[in-house]
């Protein structure tokens, strides 16, 4: 084997590594939430049974809620939509 295809190799390796053992928090920013234009708040799926809310809803994303400055309705809805703790080379490539 080469002196180059060694060094390549234990580099892609390291960073291999790395990338498995690096840690991050995802943000669900494309999860489907529902959203109280009236109260202007936003409810995860799972929690809209128990969530207060008036006939002035739209399901949008996580990410358009928190853009328009609204606030979770529960702390259901809070945990529902916390971020996940993830390596960051699976988080890249989902």
């Amino acid at each position: 084997m080469k002196k180059g295809t060694g060094i390549f190799i234990i580099i892609a390796l390291v960073l291999l590594v790395l990338g498995l053992s690096i840690q991050t928090t995802v943000q669900p920013s494309d999860a489907r939430v529902i959203v109280d234009h009236t109260k202007k708040v936003y409810s995860a799926p799972e929690c809209f049974d128990q969530a207060d809310l008036s006939n002035h809803l739209e399901e949008v994303t996580y990410g358009y809620a928190i853009d328009l400055g609204y606030e979770a309705e529960s702390t259901c809805t809070t945990e529902a939509t916390k971020g996940e703790r993830k390596s960051l080379l699976v988080s890249w490539f989902q």
